[in-house]
């Protein structure tokens, strides 16, 4: 079973519960998202622009406490509107990475490229925003 905790912090914000469960049901059962999950180390801030709700994600090894609200210096922040974030989940990976040719993939490119979605950090910390796509991705 998945080590995930909810910060006091978390109860106030209803998308990092559910998050938090979303997660929990995707590391059960599948080992390979289990193993990127083990080996994760970082810090990731959502913040969903319509709901003006934000969480932070504290990844370190196996183990995830989910915060309401930034916590820290987060080393990627993913800044978008809730369909969006949620939409993130269903990203399809192939061959161990994010899957960007098909109609999913391209509607998150096309985002990044307008400005709808932003995620800083992305470039200065690949490796990580890989395996949390990794880890979050339904698929």
């Amino acid at each position: 079973m998945a080590n995930i905790s909810l910060a006091p912090s978390a109860e106030e914000v209803p998308m990092a519960s559910m998050l938090a469960e979303m997660l929990r049901a995707n590391l059960e059962g599948k080992p390979e998202k289990a193993k990127v999950f083990e080996k994760l180390k970082a810090k990731v801030y959502l913040f969903a622009q319509d709901a003006e709700t934000g969480m932070t994600m504290e990844f370190d090894r196996g183990k995830l406490t989910v915060h309401g609200g930034q916590e820290g210096k987060p080393d990627i922040s993913i800044s978008t509107d809730s369909a969006t974030l949620l939409e993130l989940a269903n990203i399809k990976i192939k061959m161990g990475m994010p899957w960007y040719f098909d109609q999913t993939g391209r509607e998150v490119i096309r985002k990044l490229i307008k400005g709808e979605l932003k995620i800083k950090g992305m470039f200065t910390h690949l490796g990580a925003l890989t395996k949390v796509t990794k880890v979050m991705s339904v698929n």
